[in-house]
C-alpha cells in the first residue's frame, strides 16, 4: 500500500469510531424521541389508541383487537441512516461551507420525517388489522420506506449541494473562453 493511503485510511477509521460512538450515545433517546413523535403524530390524527409506555415502547390497543405493545428497536430507528449520511457528507468534495450544512440536516430530516411516518404507518395498520399485520407491514413495507427515505435523503443532499446549471454552464462557458 501506498504511504498517501495512509492518512485516508486513518481518517475513515477515525470517523468509523466516532460514528460508533455516537451510535451507543444517542441510541435510547433517539428511540424514545422517534416512539414519542410517532405516537403523537397519530395523536394528531386523532388516533387516542396509542401510548408511549417505558420509553421505546407504545401500547396499542384497538377496539377490535387485542392490544399489543410495539417496540422501537435500534434496528427500527433512523439514527444509523443519520449517522451513515453525516458519515458520507464528511467525504464530498469541496468546503465544508455554507451548503454542506444545511443540505445535510435537510437530508437528516427527511430521513427522521420517513422513519416517523413509517413507524406511524405502522402502528396505524395494527390499530387497522391487528399486531400480525402491524409485523408483516413493519418487515416487507418498512423496508422499502426505508431504502426509499434514506436514498432520498442522500439524493437531496446532492441535489442542493451540486451546483445549479447555470452556474455549471457558466463556469463551462468561462473555461471556453478561457481555452
Amino acid at each position: 500500500m501506498r504511504a498517501a493511503a495512509w492518512p485516508v485510511l486513518i481518517r475513515v477509521g477515525c470517523r468509523l469510531l466516532v460514528i460508533m460512538g455516537c451510535f451507543l450515545a444517542l441510541m435510547e433517546p433517539v428511540r424514545m424521541a422517534e416512539a414519542s413523535v410517532a405516537a403523537g403524530f397519530l395523536g394528531l390524527l386523532g388516533v387516542k389508541d396509542v401510548t408511549v409506555q417505558l420509553g421505546t415502547s407504545i401500547q396499542v390497543a384497538p377496539a377490535a383487537h387485542a392490544p399489543f405493545r410495539a417496540v422501537v428497536t435500534p434496528s427500527c430507528s433512523c439514527l444509523s441512516g443519520l449517522l451513515a449520511l453525516g458519515f458520507v457528507a464528511g467525504f464530498l468534495p469541496g468546503k465544508p461551507g455554507r451548503r454542506r450544512l444545511p443540505a445535510v440536516f435537510v437530508a437528516m430530516a427527511a430521513v427522521v420525517t420517513g422513519n416517523v411516518l413509517r413507524i406511524a404507518g405502522s402502528l396505524a395498520i395494527g390499530l387497522v388489522a391487528g399486531r400480525a399485520s402491524l409485523v408483516l407491514f413493519h418487515d416487507w413495507v418498512g423496508s422499502v420506506f426505508t431504502f426509499v427515505y434514506t436514498l432520498g435523503g442522500y439524493l437531496l443532499m446532492l441535489y442542493l449541494l451540486l451546483p445549479a446549471r447555470a452556474e455549471r454552464s457558466a463556469s463551462v462557458q468561462d473555461l471556453h473562453r478561457v481555452a
